[in-house]
């Protein structure tokens, strides 16, 4: 095999493969779902600081400065170019891609296996895996990219027997820059703490506990101590409350939790799932909601076999517990009930990678062992490569029209209302906005139902278009009563509505007042945004609040960056205001 495989070779085909694969990925546009939201957000933002970036002081959930300066990069370096942000996706998928390639590698050198036929088959099928189509195309999927990218370097420093404490201090700091570009990457502490009891290549070659220990004690402390901080930048970053966390702790076992039974029938159906979608990704969906009560035997089946991994202590076993360790994040996913989504496809984007190799290993010393069925097994491999690949390839080119991806959705999630949303989105988007509206103010609240707030706010601006005003206000009373992560966005539509209602004589400035006050006093608590005083100095102004007035421009000259635009008529507003 060696004799048709070299180096060179391989990561040329992988090179090839990843590109040809994921051209159709350059002409995505962006989606409706986060992508257009954080576009506007980069647009918008007119300087930034590292600091600002890595400790904002606020409070949060999401911690992601790695991503974020990334986004900045597109902004400064391609002007936001689609395109181009899509290409810089590809890319981290390619070095992920190669990544793995080295990786299975340098597994295969500590279990003596010469072979590249493993370590080659381990990236391709990483490569064209159409589960992972969803992480690379969804530009705010790169979340899951860039955290893939330094955690597979994190596994690469780590393959060493015996290892050395410098390999386990790169491979400690790799995985704190991977749980600055998703949280989800904490949870390959445990793996990385359990590694050096799985650096056997047989059973028989374990070594007792209490001499692993010994021998690894650095090891252990590095990563403990990379662990802790993480959880001491999340701290300082989000001085005034860290909303993950405390989710965390409401949602999963606290006040807020669905009960313990509940949420281990929930637990167990997505272990089912998601290890189904490993080895059989079809169908493909975007906005997957319900999963059937048949995936819980086969949950408690995977869990066992896990359990059972974990007691023989060898390198392959491993690969897969690592793969279960970072996966447990999406198993939390449906108790904390916060994306889109309870379930996604992205999230095994990580995942995929360590099982595959886990897989990999186990196959390439099978074919060590049966020498007469590797003809058979090169035939096996080439059919997956090509079902695989033809899923990838026609899922990139759907991804390529938000419309049709989006009725996909609805046509495997019936009554999804986020996915009716986005068609409605989409129609709007391509001038049919007759038929969009008409979707708009067929929501209604479903209750329980992740993120229906996206279908409730467009369904208020239906009514704000047609100068129905009441019925607006209404449905966003009702929504700012359970807003979860879309209060801002809620709030500004409230303040749209405000300045509708004035422009059409429908309400006085007078009239207003108190409620867009209360309402940019809450988005400034909540963003720290000094864009948002500056708008409340000059709500303060119009009523002839004058001290106020004088109090917010000020706030925004102490606070907003030097280079952004609202500064300076802030300050001269303050000085005129003070004569």
């Amino acid at each position: 095999m060696n004799q048709i495989l070299t180096k060179a070779k391989c990561i040329i085909f992988l090179s090839l493969i990843v590109l040809i694969a994921y051209y159709p990925s350059l002409f995505v546009p962006l989606n409706s779902v986060d992508d257009s939201g954080m576009y506007l957000h980069l647009l918008n933002t007119d300087a930034f600081t590292l600091e600002g970036m890595f400790f904002p002081g606020h409070t949060g959930s999401y911690y992601r400065p790695f991503v974020l300066l990334s986004f900045m990069m597109d902004k400064y370096v391609w002007g936001l170019e689609e395109s181009f942000m899509h290409l810089e996706n590809i890319v981290f998928h390619l070095a992920n891609t190669l990544l793995l390639f080295a990786v299975t590698r340098r597994a295969c050198s500590l279990l003596k296996q010469t072979s590249l036929f493993v370590p080659f088959a381990t990236a391709l099928f990483f490569a064209i895996h159409p589960l992972n189509t969803e992480a690379v195309n969804w530009i705010s999927g790169r979340t899951d990219l860039l955290a893939g990218f330094f955690l597979l370097l994190a596994m690469y420093s780590m393959l060493k027997n015996p290892l050395t404490w410098p390999c386990s201090l790169l491979a400690a700091i790799f995985m704190l820059m991977a749980c600055l570009a998703k949280e989800t990457a904490i949870f390959f502490l445990p793996a990385a703490l359990l590694f050096p009891f799985y650096l056997s290549s047989h059973k028989d070659e374990i070594v007792p506990v209490s001499i692993i220990v010994r021998r690894n004690l650095p090891h252990l402390l590095l990563f403990s101590a990379a662990g802790s901080a993480y959880f001491v930048f999340r701290a300082l970053a989000f001085a005034k409350g860290d909303q993950g966390v405390t989710r965390v702790m409401t949602h999963v076992a606290g006040a807020e939790s669905a009960g313990m039974l509940t949420s281990l029938r929930l637990v167990f159906k997505s272990i089912g799932f998601y290890a189904k979608k490993l080895l059989l990704p079809f169908p493909l969906n975007f906005g997957i909601t319900h999963i059937s009560d048949l995936y819980l035997p086969l949950g408690v089946l995977v869990l066992a076999g896990v359990i059972w991994l974990m007691s023989r202590r060898t390198l392959p076993a491993f690969f897969v517990i690592c793969a279960g360790a970072v996966g447990t994040s999406a198993l939390m996913i449906p108790l904390l009930r916060l994306t889109w989504t309870p379930l996604g496809e992205r999230y095994m984007y990580i995942p995929s990678a360590f099982f595959l190799t886990g897989l990999m290993l186990t196959v390439g010393r099978w074919e060590q062992q049966h020498v007469r069925f590797r003809t058979a097994l090169v035939l096996l491999a080439s059919c997956l490569f090509g079902i695989a690949l033809y899923g990838t390839v026609t899922r990139n080119f759907l991804w390529q029209n938000s419309l049709a991806l989006f009725q996909d959705t609805l046509k495997k999630s019936p009554n999804f209302t986020p996915a009716q949303n986005e068609i409605a989105n989409a129609l709007y988007a391509q001038g049919r906005k007759q038929e969009a509206t008409v979707i708009y103010k067929s929501f209604t609240e479903s209750e329980g139902l992740i993120n229906a707030q996206y279908g409730l706010k467009n369904k208020a601006l239906a009514f704000m278009n047609e100068g129905n005003f009441s019925e607006a206000r209404d449905i966003l009373s009702q929504l700012l009563a359970n807003p979860g992560k879309h209060e801002v966005s809620i709030l500004l539509q409230v303040l749209e509505l405000n300045k509708i209602q004035v422009a059409a004589g429908k309400a006085t400035i007078k009239g207003v007042y108190a409620e867009s006050v209360e309402t940019l006093t809450r988005l400034i608590a909540l963003t720290g945004d000094p864009f948002y005083s500056y708008r409340l100095g000059i709500v303060h102004m119009q009523i002839g609040e004058r001290q106020k007035a004088i109090a917010s421009f000020n706030a925004v000259v102490r606070t907003a960056a030097p280079t952004a635009y609202y500064r300076k008529p802030a300050e001269k507003l303050a000085k005129e205001l003070a004569m």
